[in-house]
């Protein structure tokens, strides 16, 4: 016990002895000697080396040079003074993390080094060097953020936020995405959501989006959406879903979200492009073809429910349809192929005995009942489908056929919609020829309809 006052007692005494040996520093300091100051600094750290590499040697030394520095009649003389300074402080910043020895003696070094790195900042920001730009913003926030911690400032903000925003925006500028994101996000974290901020917003959703990790992107969502309420980011948490989540996780979250009827206008028209978009994706098998076509078709009609003039919504529907369509009808026409190829295979197949005739004859018969039997169960698939298509490309065309003038993307959506009408009621036609011949020359009348139509939106 006696050993440790005693080890105490030492550091007591060795503070106090520091704190008198830059007295007469101080004075000088106090009576703007900067020179005087300087001097006398170095026969004091002269006769104790150990000075100079303490808190209190780095913090006077800081203090002389910044007076140097700012003095118009040292300042040619001592060129450096200012770096002097700058590395003085930060060494001293590192040895006092309570800054006592600033609290009772004077911040000036920290102001003057922050303001100067803001106006060498702002004056590369100017002239586009980025890079300069960027170091100096960068140490202009480190110093801000001593003062504005340490209570120095008149502001009572955590933080310098011109400071902040200036050293992002040119830290986005010199191409460095975590620095950028790093100030961002700290006046994103603290709700600083001003008109002239809204793209720091955009930036920090784009670049969480790159980076694929859901619990950041979801967190600087809700807080993106709760500060900019009235802007439209349904697009960014879709993106997010396309980068980020496999087709079967799209398919997952997608099936939980839209019962809840949360989804826009705009999400269900993307969660349609992607479900669509998957179709068309290497080594997919045809079952899980069929799903994602499937799925986009919902997708779209629940975009086209929730606004009616969405006329792309329902043409995809259409398509969707169609695409199903084309499916089933492969099949049909690959049966009929089979049946074909299965009767011109008779002659040879068959035997020359009479007596095994008969039982060839009711094996032959059953192989083209089974294949007869097979497009049989496709009509009504294949009718269904051909129905949904026109019902929903008609709706798409509804609402623009009457439009007096259409910009390029209507117009383009305009001229298939045409083409595609024309298609499928000719097949209709051709269906119910021979069978109902009334309806077939309905069909007719809408083909030819659509038809004469298809230079119209070229």
């Amino acid at each position: 016990m006696k050993k440790f006052i005693g080890t105490l007692f030492v550091v007591m005494t060795s503070l106090v002895v520091n704190a008198q040996d830059f007295k007469k520093v101080q004075t000088h300091l106090i009576l703007l000697k900067y020179e005087t100051a300087k001097e006398e600094y170095e026969k004091i750290v002269t006769k104790n080396t150990a000075l100079a590499t303490s808190a209190e040697g780095y913090y006077w030394k800081a203090k002389i040079y910044s007076g140097i520095e700012k003095d118009a009649s040292l300042a040619a003389k001592y060129p450096t003074a200012y770096d002097i300074t700058k590395a003085a402080i930060l060494q001293y910043s590192a040895l006092d993390t309570s800054f006592k020895i600033a609290k009772d003696n004077g911040q000036e070094p920290f102001f003057d080094i922050y303001i100067k790195t803001f106006k060498d900042g702002v004056n590369a920001f100017n002239e586009k060097k980025w890079p300069d730009a960027a170091k100096n913003f960068d140490e202009a926030v480190q110093f801000s953020d001593i003062i504005f911690t340490q209570g120095w400032a008149t502001s009572k903000q955590k933080f310098d936020t011109t400071s902040i925003i200036y050293a992002g925006y040119a830290n986005q500028n010199a191409g460095k995405i975590q620095q950028t994101i790093g100030y961002y996000t700290r006046l994103i974290n603290y709700k600083i959501n001003t008109p002239d901020l809204l793209d720091i917003y955009k930036y920090v959703l784009v670049q969480k989006i790159n980076t694929k990790d859901k619990a950041d992107f979801d967190k600087y969502y809700t807080l993106t959406t709760e500060a900019y309420p009235n802007e439209p980011w349904a697009e960014y948490k879709t993106e997010f879903v396309e980068k980020s989540l496999t087709i079967e996780e799209k398919i997952k979250l997608y099936n939980e979200l839209a019962p809840t009827n949360t989804l826009t206008e705009l999400e269900y028209q993307m969660y349609g492009d992607m479900f669509m978009a998957a179709k068309n994706q290497d080594n997919v098998s045809e079952a899980d073809s069929e799903k994602y076509i499937t799925m986009a078709g919902e997708a779209y009609k629940k975009a086209f429910n929730a606004n009616n003039q969405n006329y792309a919504a329902a043409f995809n529907v259409g398509i969707s349809y169609y695409n199903q369509f084309t499916i089933l009808d492969d099949k049909y026409r690959d049966n009929i192929k089979n049946l074909q190829n299965l009767n011109a295979s008779k002659a040879e197949t068959a035997p020359k005995d009479p007596k095994k005739k008969p039982a060839f004859e009711a094996q032959f018969k059953a192989k083209q009942d089974s294949i007869k039997k097979l497009n049989l169960l496709l009509d009504a698939p294949i009718k269904e489908k051909v129905d949904g298509a026109i019902e929903w490309i008609e709706k798409s065309y509804s609402v623009l056929k009457d439009k007096p003038k259409l910009e390029k993307t209507e117009k383009n959506v305009a001229s298939r919609s045409v083409d595609f009408l024309a298609t499928l009621y000719s097949y209709k036609r051709d269906k119910a020829r021979g069978k109902d011949q009334k309806a077939s020359d309905e069909y007719e009348a809408k083909f030819i309809a659509y038809d004469k139509l298809h230079d119209k939106y070229q």
